[in-house]
């Protein structure tokens, strides 16, 4: 679904703003708040999988080094891969625990390999020797929008089915601005809950971290065998 198509039935269905002489919300506006939509939809839920765009999904590993920057548009990381064994996510506590020479330890080696979150690091348990660098990992993530839509032609990147409902939380912004002509509370709260109700409460950016980083993921999906047909000089 294109923008232009949401901003036509915003306009027409919902606010009748449709004198383009003199538009409460010019569609710049609506654009803007249409943006903010689909991250809101992002970061309540996973709803944009990737596991093949290379500046979210792979990690070239360099000697000595054991901790890489992950992209802040990755929200949630699923597998992490590594000549084609899943690596193991676990806390500090649990490394120091399990893996005392963890600090120390060099040479991806097998299985051996473990890997934390740290802020939006992901760091190994292994520092990659030279023979070792150039070494990709790769991932599986949920990821919030690749680009804002800055025209009325372009399609949201969420999948089709919850195109419309980005309507709720545009409202939501339209009606809660404390505007002398547009300003309506309970209408921006009935369009909130609405919303909410679609995509799930927001939560806190300490939560997020939080679920970020810990090693229990509640997101199930298998991993196949794509990378491995695919790159078999690993």
């Amino acid at each position: 679904m294109k923008a232009g198509d949401l901003i036509t039935v915003i306009r027409e269905d919902y606010t009748e703003d449709n004198d383009s002489a003199k538009y409460l919300w010019s569609n710049e506006s609506l654009l803007r708040k249409l943006n903010e939509a689909q991250r809101q939809v992002c970061t309540r839920g996973n709803y944009l999988f990737d596991d093949s765009t290379p500046d979210y999904t792979q990690i070239t590993l360099i000697e000595g080094v054991r901790s890489y920057l992950i992209d802040p548009k990755v929200t949630v990381i699923e597998n992490v891969i590594l000549n084609n064994l899943p690596l193991i996510k676990k806390t500090k506590e649990e490394l120091d625990r399990d893996v005392s020479t963890w600090r120390t330890d060099t040479k991806i080696d097998g299985n051996t390999v473990y890997y934390m979150i740290s802020g939006r690091n992901l760091i190994l348990s292994r520092a990659p020797d030279a023979d070792d660098a150039g070494t990709v990992v790769y991932m599986d993530v949920y990821r919030l929008p690749d680009e804002d839509i800055k025209t009325e032609s372009q399609e949201f990147e969420i999948p089709e089915e919850y195109h419309r409902d980005l309507i709720w939380w545009v409202l939501y912004e339209c009606y809660g601005k404390r505007d002398i002509d547009s300003f309506d509370n309970d209408k921006a709260t009935e369009y909130l809950v609405m919303f909410n109700t679609i995509f799930g409460e927001t939560v806190s950016a300490k939560v997020r971290q939080h679920q970020f980083e810990s090693p229990r993921s509640l997101v199930i999906r298998p991993i196949t065998n794509t990378r491995v047909a695919e790159d078999t000089d690993w």
